[in-house]
Order: structure tokens, then sequence, then C-alpha cells
């Protein structure tokens, strides 16, 4: 049998090569190139990771039109169903009690993502405790334009009054709070500078160019802080491993509590503490890309269509959170049993005859926050400033 021959096939196939690179070529490409020669051939994974997620315009985070839940970018604890808002709204209750039940309580969401967090608590709250409720002054904050626009227009028509602010512009205000300060996979995904110990030497990744194409390349660290991080914390990467050192999430830590007068701190997020996060069994860091939930090799392709997320070093952050106590953490599998999350299932049980379509999604639900090897493997760093900590509720079942 002979082989037909299509005359329309392009038969310069050398071409797919630079046709490819076009196809995957990003806005943002062009612009980190002209960085990277601006500073002298190379820039710090921390200054990539920055634009990546953060340029005005071209950002992963910034850019608008990203898509939250299973068909969207990617699906978070709140967008699996309005249960995780609910069981973390009797934590806020609680710490409102603690601290006697002041008239004005600031609940303040730091990197709000669709808003359903928020609005979960409120909706909570309102309906169950209206005292509490009445108290409560909500901030929601975010570091881009775009999504406290989404955020808006998720909580448009549900009759909150919440306040809405950048979170460099909130940071920069005069005044402190008495109050809870909540977040959710906000710390995971903050710039990180990459390292490589070998033997007694520690090399900084950068990324560099190649006509066009981004890359890898090692030298002496950035800064000196990045060497006293790992003083601080009194052990190193293992030799020859991989590893990413948060100094700006440290820093966004210090700036978040230094606002607190008096209240609590709760940090829902991605990460270990630091003997965990640096043993010497874990050679290729943390980092990961992500392209609609689905994990991606490189993390330089493509700068601002993919998500970029890390786990946090919490033994790093406690310590950045200068006059807190800090509570041994918890999983988040833990802590939402812990808030009730079984009493609700066992509810929900009841009406099951009678709507098992729903009982069935709200069982499920339950399932995928719990999973141990998914979003049930999150941790909750909790922190308080004048105000009680021991028996907290989020940490009785540990």
């Amino acid at each position: 049998m002979t082989a037909s021959r299509d005359t329309n096939i392009e038969t310069d196939d050398f071409a797919l090569a630079d046709e490819f690179a076009l196809a995957t070529q990003t806005p943002l490409l062009p612009l980190l190139i002209a960085r990277i020669d601006a500073a002298g051939g190379r820039i710090t994974f921390a200054d990539f990771m920055a634009q990546a997620l953060g340029h005005p315009e071209h950002g992963y985070y910034s850019r608008a039109g990203l898509t939250w839940g299973r068909d969207g970018d990617y699906e978070t604890s709140p967008e699996v169903h309005p249960i995780f808002g609910y069981l973390w709204a009797r934590q806020v209750l609680e710490c409102w009690q603690r601290l006697g039940e002041p008239s004005s309580f600031a609940l303040v969401e730091v990197g709000c993502g669709s808003g359903a967090f928020m609005r979960a608590i409120l909706t909570w709250l309102r309906a169950r405790v209206p005292r509490c409720f009445a108290a409560v002054r909500p901030v929601m904050l975010d570091g881009h334009p775009n999504r406290l626009a989404d955020q808006r227009a998720h909580l448009a028509g549900a009759g909150f009054d919440v306040e809405h602010a950048l979170t460099a512009d909130w940071l920069a205000r005069p005044g402190r709070i008495t109050g809870v300060v909540v977040s959710n996979e906000f710390f995971d995904a903050l710039p990180v500078h990459l390292v490589r110990r070998e033997g007694d030497t520690l090399f900084e990744r950068y990324v560099t160019h190649d006509d066009g194409s981004l890359g890898f390349v090692e030298g002496p660290p950035s800064t000196p802080e990045i060497e006293a991080y790992f003083a601080r914390l009194g052990l190193q990467p293992g030799d020859g491993a991989l590893a990413e050192v948060g100094l700006v999430a440290s820093e966004a830590m210090r700036a978040i509590t230094s606002k607190v007068e008096r209240g609590y701190v709760l940090s829902i997020d991605y990460g270990h503490p630091a003997r965990e996060l640096y043993a010497s069994w874990r050679r290729q860091g943390t980092l990961m890309a992500f392209r609609r939930h689905s994990p991606q090799p490189d993390p330089l392709a493509e700068p601002g269509r993919l998500d970029l997320t890390v786990h946090v070093d919490f033994t790093s952050l406690a310590a950045a959170a200068e006059g807190f106590e800090a509570a041994p953490l918890v999983s988040q599998a833990e802590a939402l049993m812990a808030l009730g999350l079984g009493d609700a299932l066992r509810t929900a049980s009841q009406r099951a005859a009678a709507d098992a379509q729903r009982f069935t999604a709200d069982r499920r639900a339950a399932e995928v926050l719990c999973e141990p090897e998914g979003l049930g493997r999150i941790r909750v760093l909790a922190l308080a400033k004048e105000a009680p900590l021991t028996g907290l509720r989020c940490l009785t079942l540990a």
C-alpha cells in the first residue's frame, strides 16, 4: 500500500519550534527579559515570582478573568463548600467572646481570593449570633484591584457592610485593631528565594535568559538575610538539596501582626515546621507550578499564566509575629473536626432521606476538605496577643 502525500503539509518541521515558542510567549515574557537585562543579566527567583504572580497588568493573580472553583483556574477550601467558612465562623465567635465581646471587633481577611470565605463567615454570624455580627467590622484585603472588584461582586446583594482595601494601603494606615486576622492559602503564594547548599556553601538560583528563553543560573546569595534566615533557625538544607527561603512571607507576617493590638491571627496554609521543611531527605524543595489544577514541569514557563506556590515555613512565620504566642500546628482536618464538622454531618444526615442528593454532595465536600493527601493536610497556625490561646476550639482535637 502506497502512503498518500499531502502537498499542503508544511515540510519545514524545524520551524515548529519557533511556532511553539511564539504560541507560548506571554505578554509578560518580554518585560521580564528587559528586567533581566536591566539588572545585569539575572534577577532573583523572588523577583521573577513577584512579577509572574503580581505584575499589575499581566500577573497571574492580577489579570482580569481569573476564575475559582472546580472548573476554574484553581479551587481552595472556601470554594469547595460554604461549610468551611461556617465552621471558621464558630472560631471567630469564640475569639470575640474570649476578648470580652467588644462592641467593635475587626475581622480582617488577607488575600481574599473569590470572597467566598468572608461571605460564608458573615452569613453564619448573621444567622446564628446576631450580637456578634453587629459587633464585627469586616475588612477584605488584597494586593490587586481586579481581585477587589471580584470580591465586591461576590458579596454584592448579600447586605454586608464590608471594607475593601489594597493590602499595602491598609497596612500603611495608622492605628491598630482588636479582633481577628484570617488568611487561607495566602503565604504560600508569596515570592521566595531559591537556594542550593553544596558543602558549607549556600548558592542562590537566579533567573536569566538565553535568546528569549528563561533559565536558571547560580551565584552567591543576593542578600545576607538569606544566610541570617538559616542562622536564626539553627539548621540548613541538606547537602545538594534545593530549598525555598520565605523572606517576603516573614516580612508580611511581621507587618500584619504589627497592626494587631489585641487579638488573634489564624493562618491556614500548606506548610511545615522548619525542621520538616528543610529536612535532609527533602531534595527538590516544594516549589510547584499549576495550570487549572494540573502540575506543570517548568515554573519559568509561560510567566503570568501559571500559578506558583510553595510550602511555607511556619517556624519563621511564628517568629516574625513579635509579641504573639503561637500554638502547636494542627491540620485542617483536625481543625474542622474540632470546630464541629462531624456534628454538622450528623445533623445533615437527618434529612438524607428527604434529599439524598444534597446530603451526598455535603458529605463529599466534607471528605474533600479533610482528605489526608489533599486539603486536609493544610496546616493551621494560631497566634494570640493579649488574648487566651490555650483551649482555642480549633486546636482541641490535636
